[in-house]
């Protein structure tokens, strides 16, 4: 930006409000402000100045560290960012906040147009009607803001965003956005792309331009900010040509380039950079990402073939020379014995006898199951399933599946009180797994998808395992992750945006386990395991509304209080629920397993902590009895207590202020999972093998029921709960 506009900007935001008094913080802030006007605001990095700002604020709220007019300017710089990506709301809304901070708020002279001012001047005249509500809370990391409602685009007669041709452009830019401000590069890049697909704009083009560079697609990046510079010439767009001019001068000096050093005496030469065929002079500069990279020659010499594979990581900036040694291919499915033992064969039938067996014994495995669930407060489901496997014992490597449908119908008085009527719903899960331990390491693989209509889980995960000291110690480390949406059940995905937080919401949790088995004798194992899970996002039920009560009433509410006895005497104000966005569970369980002459002992223990302070213990028993060879039966014993989330209220209490204000409580929740309970259950199972128990075709039939009984020691509606748990299953294996 040139010197005279740097000036005038820095100048005007000093003039956009006076406060009344000097807090420690105002000089710094003031500077802060003006810097991401200046830079990020100017050079239309939206989602970094929204960040930064939203950051900067936070820490002005903490009592004494900013002056009211300080604060004013931060929202005023607030509402201009919303305005210039087509958040009319929650411009509006940013620019209310600076009036309710500074009665003299004003826009700075450069860096307005028409629209935001007018949006200025609404914000204005609304600040001399009645005080508006505010929640208190502060805002996210992830760039959103719970100082005002959730943003909705401003629309003209005919449902046009202003600025925008297609709506639904709109909205994928806004996803682009907000997933850059959550650092989710590869979710930005997605949404950005699909937004140009239907409206091209430079600026979106060079917001897309600037997710692929973090997340290292430089020439993808390089390619777009010339394009945004190109329409931003066309359309004579100053903003656009000045920001995309600075992205390609700073995108130029990091792009990575390699070249090769061929080797002599060798024809038919053919190499490959990644999955890409490097053609012509293979001495001259070629431009690539930085990272990490596959490259492979193959050509012949003398009539033989030679190869050449490695893997190589480039730099940003550097300048990669890769010499090409190719050496004859190896026969990688042959032993040096194998060959020995061919090289020492007098005729053709030794030599067969020295190659590799390749008959495999295969071992094939389905089952069909159905369960069913009922409980007290009318929840009941239904779930019918199916799983498969093929699994190589002697190469070492498995496959299979699953596949279940849950029937769920529900009107437990939580429900039906706050929320919603009776409700029946499906819920579909599947998943694939897949493995292969050749020896002593394996790893193992699975991924899977449930989905209902509120409600989308996709989750992959990774295990390595290895067989240590004869096979007596047997670690296995793994990792999972899981991409949750949370929605409403009566508006399917496809027609909530991604933007919109109050209609549908994203969790990702990550799963870490380290554990090992240990064989103590030959009728003793002990496993012992360790997970951590990290959640992150919001997993709130849109659905579920929490009860407020005046703090004189909450003080008398007691656990079981009946429906219509909190619907009488709570507030009419009902927010939705809301849970913190970060959790952390910690969890190690151990399981011994002892078999005596016709029975075996299986004990497990379990012990959790999380982030929300919630702390378990949880027990589980069977024995199970054989009774000739047959049929098993078994009891089953389960014990589960904890203690109640931080936050967690039997009933949460709203003050209502003299201006009219209701103040509520952060985070509130009226998930029962989260208060202190204990459950306590008690079944039973049997296995009945079916035909020749020797025969290559086995069949067995499995029967199970539990009764479970769950005590809630500070929750609404219920005190406690009883529940009839079932199931049947049919298992064929063959060879």
């Amino acid at each position: 930006m040139f010197p005279r506009v740097r000036f005038v900007l820095a100048l005007a935001l000093c003039l956009v409000v006076g406060p009344a008094y000097a807090a420690p913080d105002d000089a710094a802030t003031e500077s802060f402000v003006q810097d991401v006007l200046t830079n990020e605001y100017s050079s239309t990095k939206y989602a970094d100045a929204k960040k930064k700002l939203l950051l900067q604020l936070e820490k002005c709220r903490r009592p004494g560290r900013c002056s009211a007019g300080v604060k004013a300017q931060i929202y005023v710089a607030l509402g201009m960012v919303a305005s210039q990506i087509g958040m009319a709301d929650e411009a509006k809304n940013h620019f209310v906040n600076a009036f309710s901070e500074d009665t003299n708020a004003k826009l700075p002279d450069r860096g307005g147009t028409p629209t935001m001012k007018t949006q200025f001047s609404d914000a204005k005249a609304k600040n001399a009607g009645p005080t508006q509500v505010a929640p208190q809370d502060p805002p996210s990391d992830s760039g959103g803001g719970n100082d005002a409602p959730a943003p909705t685009p401003a629309v003209v007669p005919g449902g046009k965003i202003p600025g925008w041709d297609n709506n639904e452009a709109f909205q994928y830019a806004s996803a682009g956005l907000k997933a850059d401000q959550a650092g989710k590069q590869d979710e930005c890049i997605e949404n950005d792309k699909k937004s140009l697909e239907l409206e091209d704009k430079a600026r979106t083009r060079l917001h897309l331009a600037a997710c692929e560079s973090k997340s290292g697609k430089l020439l993808d990046a390089l390619k777009d900010a010339q394009k945004a510079l190109k329409t931003g010439i066309e359309q004579k767009d100053a903003g656009v040509m000045r920001a995309a001019r600075q992205r390609i001068q700073d995108l130029i000096p990091k792009i990575p380039h390699v070249t090769f050093e061929p080797p002599s005496g060798v024809t038919d030469l053919e190499v490959r950079f990644d999955d890409r065929e490097v053609k012509g002079d293979l001495t001259k500069k070629f431009s690539v990402d930085p990272g990490t990279h596959q490259v492979r020659a193959e050509g012949k010499s003398n009539g033989n073939s030679l190869v050449f594979e490695r893997e190589v990581t480039i730099s940003e900036g550097e300048t990669a020379k890769i010499e090409l040694k190719l050496t004859p291919k190896a026969p990688e499915f042959l032993t040096q014995g194998q060959l020995a033992c061919m090289t020492s064969a007098k005729n053709q039938e030794e030599v067969l006898k020295c190659l590799p067996s390749n008959a495999k014994n295969l071992v094939a495995k389905i089952g069909f199951d159905l369960a069913a669930y009922t409980d007290s407060i009318n929840v009941h489901t239904l779930t019918p399933g199916i799983t498969a496997a093929v699994i190589s014992p002697t190469a070492g490597w498995n496959v299979g599946g699953s596949f279940v449908v849950d029937f769920v119908t529900a009107a437990s008085p939580d429900i039906v009180s706050t929320a919603s009527g009776h409700f029946v719903e499906r819920r579909y899960g599947g998943g694939l797994s897949g493995g292969y331990k050749p020896g002593k390491y394996g790893v193992q693989g699975n991924g899977g998808v449930s989905s209902s209509p509120d409600y989308l889980s996709i989750s992959g995960g990774v295990a390595l395992t290895a067989d240590l000291n004869d096979k007596l110690i047997t670690p296995r480390i793994a990792y999972s992750h899981s991409d949750e949406t949370v929605g409403r059940n009566d508006s399917p995905f496809s027609n909530v945006p991604l933007y919109h937080l109050g209609e549908k919401r994203k969790l990702f949790v990550n799963t870490f386990e380290v554990g090992s088995t240990f064989v103590l004798s030959p009728t003793s194992v002990l496993v012992l395991g360790a997970t951590l899970d990290t959640e992150r996002g919001d997993g709130s039920k849109i659905y579920r509304y929490v009860p407020m009560f005046s703090p004189s009433v909450a003080g008398k509410v007691t656990p079981g209080i009946p429906a219509e006895i909190v619907n009488a005497n709570r507030l009419a104000y009902r927010p939705q629920e809301q849970l913190p966005v970060e959790r952390d569970r910690y969890a190690g369980a151990l399981r011994f397993v002892h078999r005596f002459t016709t029975a075996t002992l299986r004990l497990e223990e379990r012990l959790y902590y999380d982030t929300w302070s919630i702390k378990a213990t949880t027990t589980d028993f069977r024995y199970m009895q054989d009774i000739g060879k047959h049929l098993r039966v078994w009891p089953h014993l389960h014990f589960h207590a904890q203690t109640g989330a931080s936050f967690w209220r039997l009933a949460y209490a709203a003050v209502t202020k003299d201006d009219g204000s209701i103040v509520i409580p952060t985070y509130r929740t009226g998930n029962r999972e989260l208060s202190p309970f204990m459950s306590a259950t008690v079944g039973f199972g049997t296995r009945l093998a079916l035909g020749d128990t020797e025969a290559p075709t086995q069949y067995a039939i499995t029967v199970t029921g539990d009764y479970m009984y769950s005590y809630y020691f500070n929750a609404l509606y219920i005190v406690s709960r009883q529940a009839l748990y079932g199931s049947v299953g049919f298992e064929v294996e063959f060879q």
